[in-house]
């Protein structure tokens, strides 16, 4: 059974009212744009320093590597690691301009 389907049938089983909250339909649009090709974290950190590198740079990472940012909004544990390196390559970048 697909994603899509088994949604369809959460939603159908459940009354408007009972998805009114905005944790659920939250969940429920996580659920319907889930990939079946998801990026594991080990498959993200080989390419995260690239990533950054891109982000740091140009900003249009998001465009060329939209599975990376896809992963990075789901996991928090890869989006700290993210974070992280993101603040030392820009600060990084902001030692060298001085």
């Amino acid at each position: 059974m697909s994603t899509k389907h088994t949604i369809q049938n959460i939603q159908n089983a459940l009354k408007p009212e009972e998805l009114q909250d905005e944790s659920i339909l939250k969940l429920l649009h996580v659920l319907e744009n889930v990939r079946a090709e998801e990026m594991s974290c080990d498959e993200l950190y080989a390419f995260l320093d690239q990533f950054v590198e891109r982000e740091v740079q140009s900003k249009d990472a998001d465009k060329i590597m939209p599975l990376i940012r896809e992963h990075l909004d789901l996991c928090s544990h890869c989006c700290d690691e993210y974070e992280a390196l993101m603040s030392v390559l820009e600060h990084t970048k902001e030692e060298e301009e001085k």
